[in-house]
């Protein structure tokens, strides 16, 4: 049977440059073009390599050598892209944290790294394991001529922590040569140039920070960090993205997905292409779009993407839309458990090949074994990454993600392993046992549920304080937004547990006494948080964000809520997330119109 790859062979181009490198150029080509524009300020391109060449030269002095880890622990800002190209001027590889991160889990993080060197500011060392070494941010650039350590290829630029099936998080140690590639594919594919303007929204411990940063400045761009107002809501976003003449943007795909829905303007807007990517589109996006709209595919461990689809080119037959075909220098093979290529509009699992492939998971040789397998394709030596993801090749050779081989799941662009919330949640002396799966509004978009067995049924633990525990020891996206308490779990006729009865199960019944009858406005308000929320009922003093609710949550409630005639934004819920409250204020709002 024929091979069903679809790529341009990595061996049929010249190797890109290493990412310091290339900004370095632009910083040579372009010394006072603006870099990196935030909070009304902004850093030209001779200011930030000098801001970075200040780091790397703290580095150099606390020791670091080629290839070693360097942690970052600061919010988004001008600082933290600094840092993390000082970190690679010096020939280290970064890790970016998050500063939302639970103390514990950055203990175990920073632990599994090696202990390297923080970057961090005062806040974020208050943070860390007493102790552990801090390299101070500071505000002065520095006067020298920046220089770069010039990295291997094969040398790991940064490594991403995912969620790891076993209950801890895992490192994966994305190369140069990945990054690279990743970075000259970005820059053909939408002519990304200096006249280009990219946001940069993703969390620092997210691969789609490196998706946003190295595109953007590699080419000569200027990156632009939006304030986190702009987050309380869908319009507000677009808003931003408009009125900051945002020409490229990357969004993850429940987030794009509401920003898409809001209404555009031509002459409003200078964006040309917009990306979504992270999780499943299930819809096409809104038709007369006044940009070009791409659904993009890739896991940490191929650098990122691995398949792009534009939306030009059609779509499937039936069914969601394509991820697309891969990328220049990535391989794709759709191979049965045998490990055969499928044929056209057949199913297997995803193999991904070529530069975009990572070294492995951080002092992991067993599972990395387990998952970077020898290319049989490749004709010398090179290897595969095992997605765990099932697709269909369609006629053309695009490819439509069809689900997972195993429990893993996506939500908001992160990855989720089940095992790492249901190990927290049995290491909790009230918990005999834990599923958590995903469970699907009415309203769309997935929310994480824990189902929990007692350890003493005759005194079972309250759904508000186990969730409460897990956030001390999980980040948000892997906190779940709910928890049910259940004498047993469902089993399938394997006698295994039924994880899709489970996630069909409603996950929370509402409050067991309420604190008196709704009034009209009350009862719209709670209609509209049971089709988002995983509640069925909400009680006067209910708290939006205590019922799992979250940005996302918020936009969607907001978009119902104009549906049907009620001045509700989605900043309104963060104002006012108390039921009662929140329905005295628009009364109030609607009563001075």
């Amino acid at each position: 049977m024929a091979d069903n790859r679809n790529t341009d062979e990595p061996a049929s181009r010249a190797a890109p440059p290493a990412v310091p490198l290339a900004v370095l150029r632009q910083a040579e080509r372009h010394p006072g073009r603006p870099a990196v524009e935030h909070e009304g300020g902004s850093w030209t391109y001779t200011e930030l390599v000098r801001h970075a060449d200040a780091v790397r030269t703290r580095l150099v002095a606390h020791g670091l050598r080629r290839g070693g880890r360097v942690a970052l622990l600061l919010d988004r800002s001008p600082e933290l892209v600094a840092a993390a190209l000082g970190v690679l001027l010096a020939g280290g590889t970064y890790v970016g944290l998050d500063v939302r991160e639970p103390p514990a889990r950055l203990a175990t993080m920073l632990a599994d790294a090696g202990t390297p060197p923080v970057v961090t500011d005062e806040a974020g060392a208050a943070r860390l394991p007493p102790g552990h070494p801090v390299i101070p941010v500071e505000p002065r650039p520095g006067s020298g001529t920046p220089t770069s350590v010039e990295p291997l290829l094969r040398q790991p630029c940064y490594v991403t922590y995912t969620s790891g099936s076993t209950g801890a998080p895992k490192g994966v140690e994305v190369t140069h040569g990945g990054a690279a590639n990743l970075v000259q594919w970005y820059g053909e594919r939408f002519s990304v140039g200096e006249t280009d303007r990219m946001p940069q929204i993703a969390r620092p411990s997210f691969d789609g920070w490196s998706l946003e940063v190295w595109p953007c400045l590699a080419h000569g761009a200027t990156l632009c960090i939006p304030p986190d107002r702009v987050f309380r809501s869908a319009e507000g976003l677009a808003r931003w993205l408009s009125d900051e003449h945002i020409t490229v943007c990357f969004l993850t795909t429940a987030l794009g997905t509401a920003v898409l829905a809001e209404p555009w303007h031509a002459s409003r807007s200078r964006l040309r292409a917009f990306l979504v990517g992270g999780e499943q589109l299930r819809t096409d996006p809104p038709a007369h779009l006044p940009f070009a709209v791409y659904n993009v595919y890739g896991p940490t461990e191929t650098a990122m993407l691995a398949t792009c689809h534009d939306f030009a080119s059609g779509g499937a037959a039936s069914g969601p839309p394509p991820i697309g075909v891969p990328l220049t220098g990535v391989t794709g093979h759709v191979l049965d458990e045998r490990l055969r290529p499928v044929p056209v509009g057949g199913t297997g699992e995803l193999y991904l090949g070529g530069r975009g492939v990572a070294q492995g998971y951080l002092d992991r040789p067993g599972l990395t074994a387990a998952r970077f397998v020898a290319d049989p394709f490749a004709g010398g030596p090179a290897r595969l990454y095992r997605s765990g993801d099932v697709v269909r090749l369609l006629r053309g050779g695009a490819l439509e993600f069809v689900g997972r081989a195993d429990s893993q799941v996506k939500l908001r662009g992160f990855r989720i392993e089940p095992g790492e919330v249901e190990s927290a949640a049995r290491a909790l002396p009230p918990v005999a046992d834990a599923v958590a799966v995903v469970h699907e509004p009415a309203a769309g978009g997935g929310i994480l549920v824990l189902h929990v067995i007692p350890a003493d049924p005759a005194a079972p633990p309250e759904p508000d304080a186990l969730r409460k525990e897990l956030a001390a020891v999980l980040p948000d996206y892997l906190t779940p937004a709910a928890v049910r308490v259940l004498s047993a779990f469902p089993t399938n006729a394997h006698g295994k547990t039924d994880r899709t009865a489970l996630a069909a199960l409603s996950p929370q019944a509402g409050p067991a006494a309420g604190t008196g009858p709704l009034t009209g406005l009350e009862g719209l308000i709670a209609e509209l948080w049971c089709e988002v929320l995983p509640i069925t009922a909400a009680d006067r003093e209910d708290s939006f964000f205590d019922l799992g609710g979250d940005s996302l949550a918020a936009m969607r409630v907001a978009a119902k809520a104009r549906k049907r005639g009620l001045r509700l934004g989605a900043e309104d819920l963060f104002e006012h997330e108390v039921l009662s409250e929140l329905a005295a204020a628009l009364e109030e709002t609607e009563a001075q119109a």
